[in-house]
């Protein structure tokens, strides 16, 4: 779900840029409030499997493949000013590591994964909590997978926006892929999240779980589809796309 500069004009390019810095500064400033030093190993945790997890793409037997986004898990877990700041280290560094993505159009994809997604996932997660302080297990579950599905469905409508077409079609093939988000969402955070209470759960994290996830992703990356992603696969039936 990474454009490359081919799919975004210059004055696209422009702004998306100045509106992922002033983004990322705001990201900042509001992670102080919601990271303490306690939390800190399992952010770093959390966001390496994100990193980790999006490097595994899955057929979807459909003819393209999909990977996890883990916006909605990092919004929820640790609140969204910290997942912007997470999606930001995680788009940037596969931009420079593994070329996935480009240098002007980093802003557009973080505009779309790092910022309207993790949004989308704590507003919507946060709704479904209401006013109570306790819900059950299956309430909590219910209210990860939607705000996880939500968190995809957003991000292609911003995507779409940014690309100025093709909302339909991006939304038939990310439909399927929020599908799998929900799923490998709702295990890592029924893993991770020991208390149902959302306002302990960033102090509940277990850390071990993750370490497992990652260590699981990792050994899952050789066998990677090489089929390509929902965005790749509607871009390459444009004739203006061009795919990286």
């Amino acid at each position: 779900m990474h454009l490359v500069s081919e799919n975004l004009d210059t004055s696209v390019t422009l702004l998306t840029s100045l509106a992922g810095v002033v983004t990322v500064s705001a990201a900042c400033y509001g992670a102080r409030r919601e990271l303490s030093s306690r939390q800190v190993p399992a952010f770093f945790a959390m966001t390496g499997f994100v990193f980790i997890a999006q490097l595994v793409n899955c057929s979807t037997g459909l003819g393209f493949s999909g990977h996890l986004l883990g916006a909605a898990l990092l919004a929820v877990l640790f609140g969204p000013f910290a997942a912007m700041l997470s999606m930001a280290a995680v788009l940037s560094g596969q931009m420079a590591l593994l070329g996935d993505g480009s240098l002007s159009t980093l802003g557009a994809n973080f505009l779309s994964m790092g910022v309207v997604a993790p949004w989308a996932a704590h507003l919507i997660f946060r709704s479904l909590q209401g006013r109570r302080q306790l819900m059950a297990d299956s309430g909590q579950l219910f209210a990860m997978g939607l705000a996880s599905y939500g968190s995809v469905i957003a991000a292609t409508v911003s995507m779409s926006y940014m690309i100025g077409s093709q909302l339909m079609e991006l939304l038939s093939t990310h439909a399927v892929i929020g599908g799998f988000e929900v799923l490998v969402s709702l295990a890592v955070y029924a893993a991770c999240a020991r208390s149902v209470e959302y306002s302990t759960i960033r102090r509940g994290l277990r850390l071990v779980p993750i370490a497992v996830a990652c260590a699981l992703c990792l050994s899952f990356v050789p066998f990677s589809s090489q089929l390509p992603d929902g965005l790749e696969r509607v871009l390459e039936a444009s004739p203006a796309a061009v795919i990286d």
